[in-house]
């Protein structure tokens, strides 16, 4: 507190006699009010500073995220069907396109000679990619026979993992289990 009594021995006396009255909380105040803006900038650096991390770091989180999205969105589905009338087909496609996170199906056949695949096969499929014009449908022919071997052996040269391929109704002759086929899901 400011003495307002003036002191007899002249102006220097006074000015020594307020400043030994001026309390420690008022330097503290007068100090902060004389560095307030050095004070502010400084505060404004480190929030800016923090931001910055902060939003690189967010970045990067949201980055990986939508990197895992479309992996696991451009997953290929596999369908087998040996010249499914185009019911079939459509229910598989209807299947993928409801249940799977993905809009890409490779229809395989697998034949021992191309001249086996059925005439219609293709202009089904051609009419399925027309009705599903957001679905990217693949048509591929197998030469070989249909074992566990060869699913495997496709497995790994699409690197398409045996639970992304399915197939339809298997029928009486055929001559696998669903579990010796190593995760091949049974759809229609």
């Amino acid at each position: 507190m400011r003495s307002s009594i003036r002191p007899a021995n002249g102006w220097r006396h006074w000015l020594r006699v307020s400043v030994l009255l001026i309390t420690r909380g008022e330097l503290d105040a007068l100090a902060i009010m004389l560095g307030r803006i050095g004070l502010l900038k400084a505060l404004l650096f480190l929030v800016h500073s923090l931001s910055e991390r902060i939003g690189s770091l967010t970045a990067s989180i949201s980055e990986g995220i939508q990197e895992r999205i479309t992996q696991i969105n451009s997953q290929q589905i596999v369908f087998f069907t040996r010249g499914d009338n185009v019911a079939n087909l459509n229910e598989a496609v209807l299947y993928v396109r409801r249940n799977e996170h993905t809009s890409r199906i490779k229809i395989v056949t697998i034949v021992r000679d191309e001249s086996e695949v059925p005439n219609r096969l293709k202009s089904d499929l051609e009419f399925l990619n027309r009705t599903y014009p957001k679905i990217d449908i693949e048509f591929v022919i197998v030469e070989g026979e249909f074992s566990p071997r060869l699913i495997r052996e496709l497995s790994k040269k699409w690197n398409i993992p045996t639970n992304f391929m399915f197939l339809g109704s298997p029928g009486d002759h055929f001559l696998y289990g669903l579990a010796e086929l190593g995760g091949v899901r049974l759809i229609i």
